[in-house]
């Protein structure tokens, strides 16, 4: 059984057509560009990822070198490339030598190095000796010594290894186990929280060319209804925007927060080719093109594209004549064109004096506030998102109903999509308007009335953006409070995703005072768009 083992994970084919492609292309090459042509290497794929693998196999024989695919003693290597993390002991055990001091064994950050630089680097700190064994045997004499006067910690296994879409949140621990020492608690750095950072100065995102492709793999993902990967892909996103710099090697991927081993594959394949085959097969997937237009259907999630293109429909038309729709996806399809065109910020603001005129015709002193990617400065929407409220804490009450009935009278308001939603105090509905005149577009729109105590948090909450809240809501749980478009909420007590105690609303009359609460500089909207 071990030597079945063995044998595999000495053996990886590398396919004969993609050898010849390389071999045709290295032979364009200038020959100062074939770098590595006095490489004759094994690579023992023992700990490497097999997309990993054919990386490293096909840019040593782009630059020039030669690669063999199984481990013969007889042949003479310049050099066996083994990973990181494997020693003397284990290559011998894997290869079934007695000895190895007739080879050259170097690690795998060194060829990384090699290629990063476009050059033969010295190998000399990256080279496995023999004698390492007794070191080796020297430690554990020391380790088996000692365990007989202490308790060996069972290591804990790398998270990474087990998934490579792990969760570098911590909500999952018990927050306030110590009720009464909660003040106790050390508060959590915020200078670093991207809700503490301004959008206007941000750092530069020194992994663009990575992350838009991963950014393109989310939305693939997302259409596919595979909801987990795609949070994968978004973590990853996130922490190779934070990184101060270039991701220069593979074992740089893997060892940041939130990257496995199957994504750090997919990053090294970008930093290397500026290419990603995964994505490149899915663009190439009708299926795929197909369910990411559907899914654009307002009123179609996911799993409806997939059930709509099980049926045999193929096109917008197919379902607009053949499809069983409901009234909101019948809206979204006979208005397609116009919802996925955004709008002029210009247009934007037409739209909102529209309704303020009307709501301050109902009610004297209303204030009706674009939200969203508006108030955030953008210079086009996809939607508006008009929150109304009033001062004196009553007025507003009355005018929901009343408001829309006008808007529509004006011929305003043409689609109802979700007439009135009730959450709490508040009020919500989703619609369709057009302004008057030549070639105007429908647009979506969705007025939500508040009430002035619940304005401050329902601003924050409808501004965003959606990674900004994301991070202060991440922010509150460290600081065992809550925050949604209703209120803040200190001494809140959780398990898990579960909140035992609700906790107590903290008054927050202004935007500026809920991110004093939270102990962050306030951040004015257009400085919120991250």
């Amino acid at each position: 059984m071990s030597s079945k083992r063995s044998s595999n994970e000495a053996q990886i084919s590398f396919s004969e057509s993609c050898s010849k492609r390389v071999q045709l292309e290295r032979e364009k090459k200038p020959v100062e560009e074939r770098f590595l042509s006095a490489l004759n290497i094994f690579i023992l794929p023992a700990g490497i990822q097999k997309a990993r693998l054919s990386i490293l196999k096909y840019q040593v024989l782009y630059y020039g070198g030669k690669v063999q695919d199984t481990f013969d003693s007889t042949l003479n290597y310049s050099h066996v490339i083994v990973e990181d993390n494997i020693d003397i002991p284990r290559m011998k055990r894997i290869l079934k030598l007695d000895s190895v001091s007739d080879l050259r064994v170097v690690k795998t950050s060194w060829l990384s190095l090699c290629l990063r630089n476009k050059k033969m680097e010295n190998f000399e700190d990256f080279q496995l000796k023999e004698e390492e064994k007794s070191n080796l045997n020297s430690l554990h004499t020391e380790v088996k010594t000692t365990s007989c006067h202490t308790k060996q910690a069972r290591p804990v296994p790398d998270a990474t290894e087990v998934s490579d879409y792990e969760s570098s949140d911590e909500d999952g621990q018990l927050a306030g186990k110590n009720l009464h020492g909660l003040s106790h608690l050390k508060p959590p750095q915020t200078e670093k929280w991207i809700c503490a950072q301004s959008s206007k100065s941000p750092r530069p995102n020194m992994n663009k060319h990575i992350t838009d492709k991963l950014e393109e793999m989310v939305k693939t993902y997302e259409s596919t209804n595979d909801r987990w990967r795609a949070l994968g892909y978004q973590k990853a996103i996130q922490t190779l925007r934070k990184h101060p710099k270039e991701i220069s090697s593979w074992e740089e991927a893997k060892s940041l927060p939130s990257i496995g081993a199957r994504l750090a594959d997919k990053i090294w394949e970008i930093a290397q080719s500026g290419e990603l085959r995964k994505l490149k097969e899915f663009e190439s997937s009708k299926e795929l093109q197909i369910l990411k237009m559907f899914t654009n259907v307002w009123g179609a999630g996911p799993h409806t594209a997939q059930l709509w293109y099980q049926q045999g429909f193929r096109t917008i038309a197919d379902l607009e004549e053949k499809a069983n729709l409901n009234h909101q996806q019948k809206v979204g399809v006979r208005l397609y064109d116009d919802f996925l065109d955004r709008m002029p910020r210009e247009e934007a603001a037409e739209i909102e004096q529209v309704v303020k005129r009307a709501a301050e015709a109902i009610q004297p002193g209303i204030i009706a506030q674009t939200c969203g990617s508006y108030r955030r400065g953008q210079p086009t929407c996809g939607d508006v998102d008009v929150l109304i409220t009033h001062p004196d804490g009553k007025s507003h009450k009355h005018v929901f109903h009343r408001l829309l009935a006008d808007l529509k009278q004006s011929g305003f308001l043409t689609d109802d999509l979700v007439s009135a939603e009730e959450t709490g105090n508040q009020r919500k509905y989703m619609g369709v308007c057009k302004l008057p005149g030549q070639n105007r577009k429908h647009r979506r729109i969705d007025v939500i009335v508040v009430p002035y105590s619940e304005y401050a948090c329902a601003l924050v909450y409808f501004t965003g953006s959606a990674h900004f809240n994301r991070s202060l809501r991440h922010l509150c749980k460290k600081q065992n409070m809550s925050l949604n478009e209703h209120a803040l909420k200190q001494g809140v007590v959780r398990k898990g995703a579960e909140k035992i105690y609700e906790g107590t609303v903290v008054p927050t009359p202004t935007e500026e005072s809920v991110f004093k609460m939270l102990k962050i500089p306030f951040r004015p909207p257009e400085e919120r768009d991250h």
